[in-house]
């Protein structure tokens, strides 16, 4: 289930608490929910009235490996959007891996795995 926090126009998202917590059900959210899922799978969109909306995917865990065909780090796993990182160091560190994570618009809750052969 989606958690939902919610910004008014007049907050700071990087700064300020949200104004609003739910889940997608319409069910209210505690700030421990918000704090336990905080590095979850999510994306900010923008919300109704001119604030942020951060909506968490829980159950959404990708997977970031090295593909030695794209010559990339790679993003992918069942609801996932299969994606390349641009880094190309195969032994590039694990917060170099994060920090590209971090970088694209759905920030995935990911297990890096080294050494794995691919099947095409």
């Amino acid at each position: 289930m989606r958690l939902i926090a919610v910004w008014t126009r007049d907050q700071d998202v990087g700064t300020e608490m949200p104004n609003t917590m739910k889940w997608d059900d319409g069910t209210p959210a505690t700030l421990d929910d918000f704090a336990k899922h905080r590095l979850d799978t999510h994306t900010l969109v923008a919300g109704r009235n001119g604030g942020m909306e951060q909506h968490f995917f829980p159950d959404i865990i990708a997977q970031v490996i090295y593909d030695p065909f794209a010559g990339d780090w790679v993003v992918k796993g069942p609801d996932v959007i299969t994606t390349a990182l641009q880094l190309h160091d195969p032994d590039a560190t694990d917060d170099q891996i994060t920090t590209e994570l971090f970088a694209l618009p759905v920030v995935y809750r990911a297990t890096i795995t080294r050494n794995c052969v691919l099947m095409h």
